[in-house]
């Protein structure tokens, strides 16, 4: 069964946003860095009349830059806006931003594809006993995984992300690709 939800016109237009901010020179007036507090669904927090300018500190508010420029993280929100409680086990960049993602969503796995626009299209769903049971026992999700990986790694793109069970420890295979394409860094980290 095929179906397609768009990704709410909102979180497009702040997704825009904050790229936008994060593309910038990032400074404000006087050479300030200006950051922006946003809530978990991707709009900006509620104004604070006693937040005060930050020089070169950060709050644990404040948005990353980083995590902001590789679309695959609204893909993956896309995903899981798609199927709430799912589980993320695979994601594969095809093209520029459109991505493979599957997730496990109850006892079965779902692949889904998802447009660089946010259209979620469902492709297929099997059910693989091995991979649901891996699925539930993570405890660091795909989204932490990728985004410790770019840390260690600025500048990159995920170009692939893998559950993988090695002799009865869970991790995360994470390929990454430099900004114009070609391989960056092939990392494991720990998915439990």
């Amino acid at each position: 069964m095929r179906s397609s939800t768009p990704l709410a016109a909102g979180a497009v237009l702040a997704s825009a946003l904050l790229l936008a901010a994060c593309s910038g020179d990032g400074g404000g007036a006087g050479g300030e860095t200006v950051t922006q507090a946003v809530t978990s669904e991707g709009g900006p927090a509620p104004a604070d009349d006693t937040a005060t300018a930050q020089d070169d500190t950060t709050s644990a508010d404040a948005v990353d830059p980083q995590a902001q420029e590789d679309p695959v993280f609204a893909a993956i929100d896309a995903a899981l806006d798609a199927y709430p409680g799912a589980i993320v086990v695979d994601v594969d960049r095809d093209d520029g931003e459109t991505f493979d993602i599957d997730l496990v969503v109850g006892d079965e796995q779902v692949e889904l594809e998802i447009s660089a626009d946010g259209a979620v299209r469902e492709d297929e769903r099997e059910g693989d006993d091995d991979d649901v049971r891996e699925a539930h026992a993570v405890t660091v999700s795909a989204a932490d995984a990728i985004r410790q990986a770019l840390d260690q790694h600025p500048g990159g793109v995920l170009d692939e992300l893998e559950l993988d069970e090695d002799d009865g420890a869970l991790r995360w295979e994470i390929d990454l690709d430099d900004a114009q394409r070609g391989d960056l860094a092939e990392l494991e980290l720990p998915a439990t």
